[in-house]
């Protein structure tokens, strides 16, 4: 998939915030009080807005979901998820949610309703000698869907070969992928944040790379 892309590096921003959902201790997934949040999303249907809170193993593993005024109004816990990592809805309603550790992206509908596993295949730059995988960054990190109403395609951060893949979301099939290991432009050091603009453009966030890259995809 052809492409190119501009670069953006230590830009600073100015926020105003206000708390909608307090601070608690691992385990307490009985209310809007959150350990380790790791991503947002709110329904522009309904104001709902739902958390994946399971940065960590030692904490939640849950996707909250409370209202605009931070009032706790349903959980449910992935099953087999190592660590809650992100969350997004798309536009016909379901729930995907990035099981980083585990590499998969787990579907489920709004009311929390499991409905299908979406498998990221493992593939690091150097197998172990064991085939077992060791210090990975996560295979399912952030994601991000395509702008058209259908949603066609998902953008996925895979840590563990420091691309993007690009997931058919209808039937879970990686269609295509981008970028590898460095600080060149194109290169991604720690990719951890995606968006996806109405134009389709594809914005990734790196952590040590301190960074945000700006790539236009060609040929859909």
């Amino acid at each position: 998939m052809a492409g190119s892309f501009v670069t953006w590096s230590e830009t600073r921003f100015t926020v105003l915030h206000s708390v909608l959902a307090d601070k608690g201790q691992p385990l307490n997934s009985n209310a809007a009080k959150l350990f380790m949040p790791s991503s947002i999303y709110e329904d522009p249907h309904n104001g709902e807005i739902y958390v994946s809170d399971g940065e960590s193993r030692r904490g939640n593993h849950r996707i909250a979901v409370i209202d605009k005024s931070g009032k706790f109004l349903r959980q449910w816990n992935p099953q087999g998820m190592q660590t809650v990592h992100c969350l997004s809805v798309s536009n016909d309603g379901l729930v995907y949610v990035c099981n980083r550790e585990g590499a998969r992206i787990q579907v489920y509908d709004k009311m929390g309703k499991f409905l299908k596993n979406i498998d990221i295949p493992w593939k690091p730059y150097t197998m172990p000698a064991d085939g077992t995988p060791k210090d990975t960054g996560g295979a399912a990190v952030s994601l991000d869907f395509s702008p058209e109403s259908t949603q066609r395609l998902m953008y996925l951060i895979n840590q563990n070969t420091s691309e993007i893949d690009v997931i058919n979301r209808e039937t879970g099939k990686i269609v295509s992928s981008f970028g590898r290991a460095g600080h060149f432009a194109g290169h991604f050091d720690q990719p951890h944040g995606i968006a996806v603009d109405s134009k389709g453009n594809v914005y990734v966030a790196e952590n040590r790379g301190k960074r945000v890259q700006k790539f236009r995809i060609m040929g859909q």
